[in-house]
């Protein structure tokens, strides 16, 4: 896995200041009530069910009616030891991506908020990325897990569910998805997939064995045609996860296939990743409804949408990533979910969109067309941290998008220092004492 940094706003480092985490013994009483409680309520997660399984009230006197146990008022946010850790785990299933692991997570962070000065394990951005999503999203948690590092048994039982309900999103997204990505792959909605799926559970029919999802899921720099189809089934071809697809541009884009991979014109290409009608109209589906995919900008109805529900404000580059990959899978031919598909990793796939917002104004531009076009709303991203390079094979186009961006700026301050001179030697008069200017400016050429 690819480690790369949050799109956290302005939240500084997760880690940075919270090493040798002090927490009072006043606060560490007060959680003893609490993981006494937790520990019942995973005994109770963990008994075997059936009609040996006891009920509520099973001990009471035979003369005493049993009294049903007051439910705790549930929060989709505020941690209680009632917490139904599952429904946690759905929560930030879609903010951290398909292939967290919550064990992992928590054991990196709270090895980090406890280490002695100098004992921290290897610093991991990614991992730090993900432990700052999971606690930030629920207040207590930091300090509750903390306190679990004595209690490896329940520590695990939380673990365990909320990798459940991680797992459950992400099969939640795909059914979301699998019936309906054939509705979002023309320009023109209302013109029906040709020729049609014969059948939406099975999806033998889909990938490489239908023509217009063979064509969306080759690679952009490659000719979609049946030479190319031809010589991927043969194996002369290989796709991967570090290629950039079709389908996570618009419709209408050209791609000048033949170009080198280095050639400059593949930057315009590259400025349109992630801002692919299918890649808008399948998290429209995913976020505000199946009904809302095809509809204006921020249109919802009914039920609140899962973007309501986890309380998404803005996107992030983790949960682009995590809609475009499960894009995919909805359109391969690959029946169920695995991390493999031949040579083909989706974590990497996962991981190459993600690397593509290191660009900071052009990922800000990006989450802002996600936001309005899906939650009908602009909200502002603060840049992003510095990252470690990831396993894409776009880092040639990375590279010359920024000595563009350099070369344009020289440009400007030259020109302007250009200016400045020749404003001075009109004021001074014929007398003045030239003024040097840098070599290359308008004035020299003039």
């Amino acid at each position: 896995m690819a480690s790369s940094n949050p799109d956290a706003s302005a939240v500084p480092s997760p880690l940075q200041d919270h090493t040798n985490t002090r927490i009072d013994r006043t606060e560490l009483d007060e959680k003893d009530e609490e993981i006494a409680r937790l520990t019942s309520l995973v005994k109770g997660l963990t008994k075997k069910r059936g009609r040996g399984r006891k009920r509520a009230g099973d001990n009471a006197p035979d003369d005493e009616d049993p009294k049903p146990a007051k439910k705790a008022k549930k929060s989709s946010t505020q941690l209680t030891p009632e917490s139904d850790y599952a429904h946690y785990g759905r929560i930030v299933g879609r903010l951290l991506g398909p292939f967290e692991d919550v064990a992992q997570i928590i054991e990196y962070g709270t090895s980090v908020d406890s280490a002695m000065e100098g004992d921290e394990p290897e610093h991991d951005a990614a991992l730090a990325e993900a432990y700052l999503i999971l606690w930030q999203k629920f207040p207590g948690f930091r300090e509750f897990l903390l306190k679990l590092t004595n209690q490896p048994i329940v520590r695990r039982a939380v673990e365990r569910q909320m990798n459940a309900g991680m797992e459950a999103v992400r099969a939640e997204d795909t059914s979301t998805l699998k019936p309906r990505v054939h509705l979002y792959v023309n320009e023109d909605p209302t013109v029906p997939l040709d020729p049609p799926l014969s059948n939406l559970k099975l999806k033998i029919y889909r990938g490489r064995n239908h023509p217009v999802f063979a064509r969306l899921l080759n690679p952009m720099y490659w000719a979609a045609n049946e030479t190319t189809y031809r010589e991927i089934a043969e194996g002369t071809k290989v796709v991967d996860g570090t290629q950039l697809p079709i389908f996570v541009f618009p419709l209408n884009q050209v791609f000048p296939v033949g170009a080198k991979e280095d050639d400059p014109v593949w930057l315009d290409v590259l400025d349109n990743a992630c801002k692919g009608e299918i890649c808008l109209r399948s998290a429209k589906a995913i976020y505000m409804g199946p009904d809302s995919a095809l509809e204006g900008d921020g249109y919802h109805k009914g039920r609140p949408g899962k973007a309501s529900i986890i309380g998404l404000k803005t996107f992030t580059r983790r949960v682009i990533a995590g809609v475009i990959t499960q894009i995919h899978f909805s359109m391969s031919s690959k029946q169920d979910w695995h991390k493999k598909d031949g040579d083909f990793d989706y974590e990497v796939f996962f991981w190459t969109i993600y690397n593509l917002f290191d660009d900071e104004e052009w990922a800000e531009e990006t989450i802002a067309l996600w936001n309005r076009v899906v939650l009908g709303t602009v909200k502002p991203r603060a840049p992003a941290a510095p990252q470690p390079a990831g396993p894409s094979h776009l880092e040639q186009l990375k590279a010359m998008r920024a000595t563009k961006k350099r070369e344009a700026a020289a440009t400007t301050t030259s020109a302007a220092a250009a200016a400045a001179a020749n404003s001075a030697d009109t004021a001074n008069g014929p007398g003045a004492t030239p003024v040097d200017v840098p070599a290359g400016s308008a004035a020299t050429a003039s």
